[in-house]
């Protein structure tokens, strides 16, 4: 998620990432996990304030010193 630095401040990622955890609850998933650059830090600041917690690679991604791994348990 990238919110543009005009924008930032407003809660508009808060937002985003609220819609995005209701929608996937109500379609059934239970587990969110997503991949950001290591570089992004008001997003690792954001995911870490809604409870996301570094977790491993998964799918496709391999292990890369570039990126954060985070999942968070939807309940």
């Amino acid at each position: 998620m990238f919110v543009d630095p005009a924008a930032r401040g407003k809660g508009i990622g808060q937002a985003l990432l609220q819609a995005i955890e209701v929608a996937a609850f109500d379609e059934g998933v239970r587990l969110i996990r997503l991949e950001t650059g290591i570089h992004n830090t008001e997003a690792l600041r954001l995911y870490r304030r809604f409870g996301y917690v570094d977790g491993g690679s998964f799918g496709n991604y391999r292990n890369d010193p570039l990126s954060v791994f985070m999942e968070k348990p939807l309940t």
